[in-house]
């Protein structure tokens, strides 16, 4: 019962924290500007940064085609080209934020309170 209730309110946070982006971002491509389709990429994996799957500096707002090119070519310059973009400093206190060695996240009321501040954000 306590998995399936996780699994959906993940599922909703992951649909809110894309809304938010998409909000905050625009609706335009970080890399090459383009307006096609927007996708939004974590730019440290979620896989890898759990802590930061909901931090909505992490973030990028990405057109397919740059995407693509990030998932599927493996092409540098795509995260190159944000870092510069948002500058050094977004990118070291983005990486000190992945260091966190909070615990309490991914429990029901890790996603609870983030439903909660992601609402907040896209309603206020």
């Amino acid at each position: 019962m306590a998995k399936s209730k996780k699994k959906r309110l993940r599922g909703q946070c992951d649909r809110l924290w894309y809304e938010v982006c998409i909000k905050k971002y625009g609706n335009q491509c970080d890399v090459c500007g383009g307006k096609a389709r927007i996708q939004v990429h974590h730019f440290f994996p979620k896989g890898l940064y759990g802590i930061l799957r909901y931090d909505l500096d992490n973030g990028i707002s990405l057109c397919m085609g740059c995407h693509f090119k990030h998932h599927t070519c493996g092409d540098p310059t795509i995260h190159q080209t944000i870092v510069a973009k948002r500058g050094q400093k977004w990118y070291n206190d983005l990486k000190e934020k992945s260091k966190s060695k909070e615990s309490s996240y991914q429990t029901i009321k890790y996603y609870e309170n983030t439903i909660i501040k992601l609402n907040k954000y896209l309603n206020g």
